[in-house]
């Protein structure tokens, strides 16, 4: 311990002797460990996130799979019971769902994120209020829910200042009383890590709160998150088979409804962000933890390069300590000490940035992020990591320099004048180091290009809709307890302030959002012997293609002829037109869905169109007539003569107008977008900063590197100038040098970028992975930059007067 103690005194007094080394060093290495670092605490908070429950490693989150129909489905609320009732393998199971809540009752309501959760929540997490309690079984009974509410620590900081004695007093969730009967622990916010839950009231309530009730009942409508408590000695294989085959009872009870339907059971943990999102997530993560590793290298590229070059103008000092008797293995670990410092020292710096980067990243977090229950913290996870990919730098990017200083020529070092040698030939490790650099800097600016790129094609791309003329304002009837005719009613004098405000051009009624469209229906078409088809679906009222700019093909539109007491019509879209009749007109066909008696008509084709993504793959599609059903959630859409934002605001206080209580969202249909654009939008000026970064360590490891030969080629240079050679021929010989090392770094690193550019090709749009106008420009950038960085110290060769030069030892 003493002989590490001294290294580390000696270590400190060596780099405060040389601060202008010590502080590039730092400098790039900050860059690099600050860059990695940010990422991983983002990753952290969102993908490593435990459960705030006790002993999560026992609770197991349940899908449904639809043989029919990949992916992995949520759960209905029928089944959910049967399972509970049924199953022997969990002490409990849980049922909950996300809703919008309209908090009441004060100047203007505004949205809360709640959830409807079954009455056994509480106790099957293990979570024990801090104030209060949680539900009684009682108050989640069919015959008759109680309108209580458990509330979240923050909410109850934020809306009662922390008051003891909130159980006293009354909550107003949409225009109705609540009795708060409990306050959560703090920090937990619910299971789901990108939606965080301020409310929790009965699931029985879901009459009164989710916006689709009648179809919560059905067993078809796979929409419910199912969590259960596993008993003691049981698996998860055992509980996998024993869920299975209660799903079989299921199927041959109710053929209709669960044939060719399974569970799947999976640690709740890994259930916490949906299975698409999670996808999502991870491969933005994986991206940008790759690229920020590249700068990490490209910066500990040039330690190691700094290193060799003062390791190289030791050898003198070292030789004379080995020629007293020093011990080798003793100065190799002094060196290390000195690399492991100075790799400490960045990633402390390093650390500084991340908490800089992680505060503004945070801020512009996607909408789906904004009520997540995420925390963005430096919690032990991420100091532990900050600190040992500091140590591991220093260690293994110091090795090489401290054996190569301490393996020096005795008889040749002591006689050189101190800072003399230095590494010949084109293999050296400076320039191999030199080389690897450019590579990864080319990896890096591809990854940059390719996404930047990607993403501005997709903010050009038409979805198949206007873009910049449309403005959309969301309500929620249910929340107040309209009834069908007050809803309908509401509807009518909204279109009709919206139609009568200047600017406006036309407006129409749908009851989802522009790429948020989330219902599905099952379809079949009769007289085929097929199995149902779940097709995304839309419910729009006359005049909504029209007004959004969707072409109709075919047919007609939706008229005030398609009423509820008339037969029922529907509008397909080109792709499920091709798809469901090839080579016949749809026109006149009919089709049923599931849980409706009768048929409708298909009278129209309309275009294909976007309906969830920018550059989505086609996908069928049908409309249905909004005026023969009824839905509480409207989407009141304007298209404007101008600028949507400058006429949505005026629309949206003449429709409040109509009701001072009822929530009203606005936004634009190009902020929508934007919305769903978040991770390409994130990946994309994320790895511009790091494409930055690593272009700017790389240029600096190349300009050192040249600077290097021409500190110790003076004496060279001023041979070759007394022989007659000119000042633009040692600079050309300098350039050519500088651009050889740069050459082999591209090639590399273009063969690399090939490769690795299929890794994130599903999330490119519009831009294949080996995009010609990005492996072009990338490498032209990268060589011009080069040739500046050899260009400055190649002008300062020219410099050398060859007499001083010859007169040198």
């Amino acid at each position: 311990m003493t002989g590490l103690y001294e290294d580390f005194r000696f270590g400190l007094r060596a780099l405060a002797k040389y601060r202008r080394f010590t502080a590039v060093c730092i400098l790039s290495l900050a860059l690099g460990i600050g860059a990695n670092t940010t990422i991983f605490t983002l990753v952290n908070a969102v993908l490593l996130r435990p459960l705030p429950v006790p002993h999560p490693e026992t609770l197991l989150a349940m899908y449904t799979l639809d043989s029919r129909n990949p992916g992995d489905w949520g759960n209905s609320y029928p089944n959910y019971r049967d399972f509970r009732d049924r199953n022997p393998v969990f002490s409990s199971l849980l049922v909950y769902t996300g809703v919008g809540i309209n908090l009441t009752g004060g100047a203007e309501p505004h949205l809360v994120v709640g959830q409807l959760a079954s009455g056994n929540y509480f106790s099957t997490l293990g979570i024990n209020p801090l104030i209060g309690r949680g539900f009684l079984p009682e108050e989640d009974s069919p015959s008759g829910a109680s309108q209580v509410a458990v509330i979240s620590y923050r909410f109850w900081q934020q809306e009662y200042a922390g008051d003891p004695n909130v159980l006293s007093r009354k909550l107003s969730l949409n225009g109705r009383d609540f009795r708060i009967i409990g306050v959560a622990p703090n920090r937990f916010l619910g299971l789901d890590t990108l939606e965080a839950s301020d409310i929790w009231v009965p699931m029985e309530l879901y009459r009164d709160f989710y916006p689709a009730p009648a179809y919560l009942n059905q067993r078809r409508y796979l929409v419910l998150s199912v969590v259960g408590r596993l008993k003691p000695g049981i698996s998860l294989p055992q509980a996998q088979t024993s869920m299975r085959t209660i799903a079989q009872d299921l199927a041959r009870e109710y053929p209709a409804d669960n044939q060719n339907r399974r569970p799947l059971l999976t640690p709740a943990t890994d259930a916490s962000i949906p299975p698409d999102y999670r996808a999502q997530i991870q491969r933005a993560a994986n991206v940008l933890l790759a690229i920020s590793t590249l700068v990490l290298i490209i910066a500990c590229g040039n330690l190691a390069s700094l290193l060799l070059a003062r390791a190289a103008g030791r050898r003198k000092e070292i030789a004379l300590r080995l020629a007293l008797g020093a011990n080798r293995r003793r100065l190799v670990r002094q060196l290390l000490t000195e690399s492991v410092l100075l790799a400490v020292l960045g990633g402390a710096a390093g650390l500084a940035i991340a908490i800089l980067a992680r505060d503004l990243l945070w801020s512009m977090r996607p909408p789906m992020f904004l009520h997540a229950a995420a925390k963005v913290s430096l919690d032990g996870n991420v100091l532990a990591y900050n600190f040992a990919i500091s140590v591991l730098t220093g260690l293994i990017f110091g090795l090489v320099p401290a054996l190569r200083a301490t393996n020096p020529d005795l008889a040749n070092d002591l006689k050189e004048r101190s800072g003399q040698a230095h590494f010949t030939g084109a293999w050296n490790p400076r320039s191999m180091l030199v080389m690897a650099q450019v590579a990864f800097a080319v990896v890096a600016l591809v990854g940059a290009g390719l996404f930047v790129r990607s993403l501005r094609k997709a903010m050009r791309f038409d979805p198949g809709f206007d873009l910049d003329h449309l403005g959309i304002i969301v309500f929620n009837f249910a929340d107040h307890g309209y009834t069908p005719a007050q809803g309908r009613d509401f509807q009518r004098r909204a279109l009709e302030l919206a139609r009568s405000t200047p600017g406006v051009a036309a407006a129409t009624l749908s009851n989802d959002w522009p790429f948020r469209v989330s219902l599905s229906r099952t379809m079949s078409i009769p007289g085929r012997d097929t199995p149902g088809q779940i097709v995304l679906s839309e419910f729009v009222a006359p005049g909504f293609l029209q007004t959004e700019g969707i072409p109709l093909l075919r047919g007609r539109d939706f008229n005030d002829q398609d009423g509820a007491k008339n037969p029922h019509v529907v509008i397909v879209n080109q792709d499920a037109a091709d798809r469901y009749w090839p080579g016949k007109d749809p026109l006149g066909q009919h089709v049923s869905f599931y849980g409706e008696t009768g048929e409708a008509e298909v009278v129209g084709v309309a275009r294909t169109a976007n309906y969830r993504a920018i550059g989505e793959k086609p996908e069928p599609f049908l409309y249905f007539a909004l005026p023969q059903y009824y839905f509480p959630v409207s989407v009141l859409t304007v298209r404007t003569a101008g600028e949507p934002g400058a006429v949505l605001p005026t629309v949206r206080r003449e429709v409040q107008g109509i009701d001072r209580n009822l929530l009203l969202q606005a936004e634009t249909v190009t902020t929508t977008i934007g919305q769903s654009l978040w991770a390409q939008r994130l990946s994309a000026g994320l790895l511009a900063v790091f494409g930055g970064v690593a272009l700017l360590l790389a240029t600096i490891g190349i300009y050192g590197v040249v600077s290097y030969l021409v500190a110790h080629r003076v004496r060279e240079f001023g041979i070759r100038m007394a022989l007659g050679a000119t000042a633009t021929d040692v600079q050309l010989m300098l350039l050519r040098e500088g651009v050889r090392l740069v050459s082999v770094g591209v090639v590399v690193g273009l063969g690399v970028a090939l490769i690795g550019s299929r890794a994130v090709e599903s999330m490119l749009f519009l831009v294949t992975s080996r995009d010609a106008m990005t492996f072009i420009l990338v490498p032209a950038i990268l060589t011009l930059v080069a040739v500046l960085a050899c260009w400055i110290p190649a002008q300062r060769a020219t410099r050398v007067d060859p007499m001083v030069a010859l007169r040198e030892d």
